[in-house]
């Protein structure tokens, strides 16, 4: 294992500095810039559409990047929303993970979502709800099967996934969606927020930072465990597709998962978690480590379970 992915496992496992300094949200994308660099390298050819429009809002395109599979199709197809704490991140960072996904024969749907703190919540929200629009009207165009969508995503992204699913079932009563993909995301902000200073990565000093630049300086409690930002709070869980989730035994997020999937089980759907032994936040990227190659296979052996 070379030293910048030591450093990255580090930088996920290790607890912060108690004088750590105010990190904003533009400090933390700078960040991920510079770690996506490396975690892409090495990943498979694929034929790859960048900046696909699908909507206008607020007077700007919303753009999806497609990644395609190979064979004519139809292919099953993944709505993908990549992780980066609201704040940070973008197709581009999670490039190989999305190719290493169309490699294993699905069709890969990444949504380029508005990040905070210039754009508060909903409106990152809002923007993957309107992507999912947008795929169930165009999957057949795209040679996508329209009966086989899954919806995926990874730390905040798992977040937006799931509260995705709330906005959906609540205004429709229904979901395209037949099953859902949660790697090792938020899924209950009161709970987060109850984090001591001295948990290892998300911290509660650290976490009270991202609420700020995603919510507000001071969100009330009606917002924190609304659905849209809380999705295990949520009144239509019964309503949820089989949904799979993973996370590592060095993440803090992993609590997060187990108690989503009791949640998810006590109203009745099918929820799969995969604990990794040592495995740390976003391993699905780092390919150095063993779990990155289990949580693939695990995910493809469920999506071909709920997608046939």
């Amino acid at each position: 294992m070379d030293d910048i992915t030591t450093r990255i496992i580090e930088f996920y496992a290790t607890p912060p500095a108690a004088d750590l300094e105010r990190v904003t949200g533009l400090e933390i994308r700078e960040r991920w810039a510079v770690t996506a660099g490396f975690l892409n390298q090495g990943g498979p050819d694929r034929t790859v559409e960048r900046g696909r429009v699908v909507a206008r809002r607020r007077g700007e395109a919303l753009t999806v990047d497609l990644y395609r599979p190979d064979g004519d199709g139809p292919h099953p197809g993944i709505l993908f929303i990549h992780g980066g704490s609201w704040v940070a991140g973008s197709p581009l960072t999670h490039d190989k993970l999305a190719r290493r996904l169309a490699e294993r024969g699905y069709s890969v749907v990444s949504v380029d979502y508005a990040l905070a703190p210039e754009h508060k919540h909903p409106e990152g929200l809002d923007d993957c709800v309107l992507a999912a629009d947008w795929l169930a009207g165009e999957a057949a165009g795209l040679g996508i099967d329209p009966g086989r969508l899954a919806i995926m995503g990874d730390s905040a992204g798992g977040n937006l996934a799931a509260a995705t699913l709330h906005r959906l079932l609540d205004r429709d009563g229904a979901t395209v969606f037949q099953s859902a993909v949660l790697p090792y995301g938020v899924y209950d902000f009161p709970a987060m927020l109850e984090l001591p200073e001295d948990s290892p990565f998300v911290n509660g000093r650290i976490f009270v930072w991202q609420v700020e630049d995603y919510l507000g300086v001071a969100p009330d409690d009606p917002l924190l465990a609304s659905p849209a930002v809380s999705p295990r709070l949520g009144p239509h869980l019964s309503s949820y597709p089989p949904v799979f989730m993973t996370a590592g035994t060095r993440d803090p997020l992993l609590q997060q998962s187990l108690d989503f999937a009791e949640s998810l089980r006590a109203a009745g759907v099918e929820a799969e978690m995969l604990v990794c032994e040592g495995a740390t936040h976003a391993f699905l990227q780092i390919e150095d480590v063993p779990a990155a190659g289990e949580g693939l296979d695990a995910i493809e052996a469920f999506l071909g379970r709920t997608l046939g």
